[in-house]
């Protein structure tokens, strides 16, 4: 088991910054990718285009993670490991999870702000959380980050909605400012003081937020290298990691990946492997055959596979589609 100090270190949120890889981006892999997840889902106008570019505009980030939070590709990144994060909640119970402006106890996670939790994150916290897992909210509606509030409990009851019938909700909201942990039952379903918080915070969204420096890395890996994204990641370890007796959440989890499919028209051509960013998509030779394969626990659902194949033979849903390889196409 992780020893606290190390988790701290780990998710250390004390450099709460986003680092921009532009060469991950949709937009720079294929310049007819029409991606907007980052912009739309940025509520301090930070983000831009240029021509066909995305921008940032330095002075009005606020890090409140979002970006990181929708992007398909990881071209958007923070300092939370993921991966440690799951660990310990498998391993711990109750926790408490806090930005740096929040609570800090013995049984606390730090991470960078809760715009970090978009609702696959949420479920893989949801499945392998040993107990209730609460997620520190009392100090959002004074930050510059406020509007993570919204989007938060949008990303919890779509989570609720998913899990009506199949499984537990561990997941709770922590209101109460002072450090005692764990709350009270009466603090565990205080749900209306909730929504009167994210009403607060939604008409206080027009004052000025706090600048930061956004930083853009000039040291960019392999734009053509082919890497599992951080989600995906999560979510595999997730169901992994699913407890004995909570075997129901899997079909949640599994809903959360993504399936190509092939048609006839498809010649096993190097096009759509070429640029899979993810790896996903695969061609190899088989007694003189060309094969197509696709590894669901890859696929990071971007599209550009379907986008870039010329002879319009791909098709992506949502759902797993099995694992590992499955052959699409031979030729």
């Amino acid at each position: 088991m992780l020893t606290q100090p190390f988790i701290d270190t780990l998710l250390s949120g004390s450099e709460a910054k986003i680092e921009f890889d532009n060469k991950r981006c949709l937009r720079s892999r294929f310049n007819k990718n029409n991606c907007l997840k980052c912009i739309e889902n940025c509520q301090r106008g930070a983000l831009g285009l240029h021509g066909r570019q995305v921008v940032f505009d330095a002075d009005k980030c606020t890090h409140c993670m979002q970006c990181a939070a929708v992007c398909p590709n990881d071209a958007f990144t923070n300092s939370l490991d993921l991966l440690s994060m799951l660990q310990h909640l498998a391993g711990n119970e109750p926790v408490l999870i806090s930005c740096d402006k929040g609570i800090h106890t013995q049984k606390h996670l730090t991470v960078p702000c809760i715009g970090v939790f978009s609702e696959p994150i949420l479920a893989a916290v949801n499945s392998v959380a040993k107990g209730d897992c609460f997620i520190d909210i009392n100090r959002c509606s004074e930050c510059a980050n406020g509007h993570c509030l919204k989007t938060l409990h949008e990303n919890m009851q779509n989570l609720i909605h998913k899990m009506e019938g199949k499984g537990k909700i561990r997941l709770r909201y922590h209101f109460d400012k002072q450090p005692d942990f764990p709350p009270s039952e009466n603090q565990q379903t205080e749900r209306r003081s909730f929504l009167r918080l994210v009403g607060k915070t939604i008409a206080d969204m027009g004052r000025e937020a706090v600048s930061f420096q956004l930083e853009n890395s000039e040291e960019t890996k392999n734009p053509h290298s082919k890497e599992r994204v951080r989600k995906t990641a999560a979510l595999r370890y997730a169901l992994a990691s699913i407890p004995d007796g909570r075997m129901y959440e899997r079909d949640i989890l599994l809903s959360y990946f993504f399936s190509v499919r092939a048609n006839e028209q498809c010649d096993c051509c190097p096009s759509c492997t070429g640029m899979c960013p993810t790896g996903a998509l695969k061609r190899k030779k088989e007694n003189d055959k060309k094969l197509l394969t696709f590894t669901s626990a890859r696929c990071n659902g971007c599209g550009l596979c379907v986008n870039f194949c010329r002879k319009s033979a791909l098709t992506l849903k949502a759902g797993f589609s099995g694992d590992p390889n499955i052959t699409l196409r031979i030729a």
